[in-house]
């Protein structure tokens, strides 16, 4: 070939060479990296273009359906919401039923304490009752025998059992009921303000040898003698030491002789009728207290206006006080 021929294929292969062309930048996202790999051909084009991102939706709810449009609700949405508001329904009617089975139970334990506490009424009044028909006739002879007045043994055994009932708990629990309403009985018997009670005075005619001797003496050996108590229990009884009521019954006995002292527990073998029955002595027990409590109440507001009115008036009588002004008297010669 000659050198012409050559030029000439030459210059007409550089004529149908392709020019290259730049490859189209991304708009939204940069180009992605090459793949590993072999290379690509000289010839091949550009790299591709990335996705187009597209924008987040909005977050549908648990339970609703991707097909259903936002904010329109689907069936499940309706059929929860459904189950909710039955589910509310069945809370609040458990709430109405256990408030209602507790009020149930409230007034089921009310009426039990209320009937408990009848019982126990029934029960105080039933042992009261037995009480006072076994001591009160016996107690009244022996404060007959203690003063030589009946009368007065009769106010003084019904006071006790006043006493009693109004400190009923107190008196059921203590060991010797009777001995409690004994020891009260004497006491009010031998207060020495009795003699100046007309009902309740013993004439001295009327006085035997037992009402003669001392009060101290008297109770001693009425106890020990005519019930036959011990020598420590008739000293505790009669609120003394135990040689101070030993000299006592010693006394009694030199001063009423054997056969006198021997005769007492025979005296008080003969007990009496109680004036008033046991319904009646609780009633007046009752009455008894309210009028006390009552009277207790009007000292004390009366207490109280009267240093109230001392307070607010005291200072004010010294605007009030009258001065009496000094006549001068003279005498002229």
């Amino acid at each position: 070939m000659t050198r012409t021929h050559l030029t000439k294929t030459a210059g007409t292969a550089r004529k149908r060479r392709p020019h290259p062309q730049p490859a189209a930048t991304p708009r939204t996202a940069p180009s992605a990296p090459p793949p590993a790999g072999p290379e690509a051909p000289a010839g091949a084009a550009g790299p591709p273009r990335a996705p187009r991102a597209e924008a987040p939706q909005a977050a549908r709810p648990e339970g609703q359906d991707r097909s259903a449009p936002p904010g329109e609700p689907d069936d499940a949405a309706a059929d929860a919401a459904g189950t909710s508001g039955a589910t509310a329904k069945q809370v609040k009617a458990a709430a109405k039923a256990a408030a209602k089975e507790t009020k149930a139970a409230a007034k089921e334990a009310e009426a039990a304490a209320e009937e408990a506490e009848l019982r126990l009424a029934e029960a105080a009044e039933a042992a009261f009752d037995h009480l006072y028909a076994h001591a009160a006739p016996a107690l009244i002879r022996q404060v007959e025998v203690l003063t030589g007045n009946e009368e007065l043994g009769r106010h003084s055994v019904h006071r006790a059992f006043h006493r009693a009932w109004q400190r009923w708990p107190e008196v059921a629990a203590d060991p010797d009921p009777v001995g409690w309403l004994r020891s009260q009985a004497f006491e009010h018997a031998l207060a020495p303000w009795q003699q100046f009670v007309p009902w309740h005075r013993t004439g001295r005619r009327a006085r035997g040898d037992l009402q003669r001797l001392p009060r101290g003496a008297r109770h001693a050996v009425l106890l020990h003698e005519g019930l036959g108590l011990g020598l420590r229990h008739t000293a505790a009884e009669s609120m003394a030491s135990t040689p101070t009521t030993a000299a006592r019954i010693i006394r009694a006995r030199d001063a009423l002789g054997e056969e006198a002292v021997a005769g007492l527990a025979g005296l008080l073998n003969e007990p009496r009728v109680p004036e008033f029955p046991a319904e009646q002595v609780r009633e007046m027990s009752e009455e008894r207290l309210r009028h006390q409590t009552f009277g207790s109440v009007a000292a004390t507001v009366l207490l109280v206006l009267l240093t109230a009115g001392g307070l607010v008036f005291g200072p004010l009588s010294d605007h009030f006080s009258v001065s009496t002004p000094l006549i001068d008297i003279r005498f002229s010669p």
